[in-house]
């Protein structure tokens, strides 16, 4: 894991302009929507939100891919090569996806739920995301727990699946398999990394600057991780 944080900084630190500029666009997107949560009362959904964005998260790396594909033919990635990143993604990889915000919408409707029943009303400012008292506190564990599951169906159908279909060596149901078989080889290892990866996500979003930086790099180390669990065929 170590050797793969430091390939993904490398890169990083690369193109560091364009995956600034990248990741940025989502941080910008997070503000804006967290904001607009706390104006309507509902601080304490950030929280949960933000950890939601963890299950739609993998669409994402179609566009770093993109930019290490580049890197590795020797050009200078630039905003083409992330859009031909998404575009040149198989259909394959969008039906996973829309099953990811299936269970995205799952979640949040889920969290929602719990407000209702254990707050039910009106918190503003952007300190009341935080658990800052006993009721916020059991919102925010309930959340966690209600949150965990889906996290872990998603990553475990993701973490190999998404780089399998990008680059375009197995069809869905060979890519999510080889995905939980990955994993389940591995588990110890594996949900180490999950938490490392859920957890620098979910602080960089809450420190919005943070996300230019932490989300590239952990990209590009998702993909450094991948090439070494399916290294490429010998041609």
């Amino acid at each position: 894991m170590l050797e793969a944080l430091s390939c993904g900084l490398r890169t990083f630190l690369r193109v560091a302009p364009l995956c600034v500029a990248f990741s940025g666009s989502f941080a910008i997107l997070g503000v804006g929507i967290i904001s607009l949560l706390s104006a309507a009362g509902l601080a304490p959904m950030g929280l949960p939100l933000i950890g939601g964005f963890l299950l739609i998260a993998p669409a994402l790396l179609a566009g770093f891919f993109g930019i290490s594909r580049a890197l590795r033919s020797g050009r200078k990635p630039s905003w083409r090569d992330i859009t031909q990143g998404f575009r040149q993604s198989p259909r394959a990889l969008w039906g996973l996806l829309v099953v990811c915000l299936f269970l995205f919408v799952i979640w949040v409707t889920d969290a929602g739920i719990l407000y209702s029943f254990m707050l039910g009303r009106s918190y503003a400012g952007w300190k009341m995301m935080f658990p800052l008292s006993g009721e916020l506190m059991r919102f925010h564990l309930g959340a966690a727990v209600a949150g965990s599951l889906f996290a872990v169906i998603v990553f475990c159908i993701t973490a190999y699946a998404v780089p399998l279909l990008i680059e375009r060596r197995a069809n869905l149901v060979v890519a999510v398999t080889a995905s939980v078989r990955a994993i389940f080889r591995s588990i110890a290892a594996n949900m180490t990394w999950s938490l490392i990866l859920g957890g620098t996500v979910i602080v960089s979003i809450i420190v919005p600057l943070l996300l230019t930086v932490t989300l590239p790099v952990m990209a590009f180390a998702t993909e450094s991780l991948y090439q070494q669990v399916f290294p490429d065929e010998p041609a």
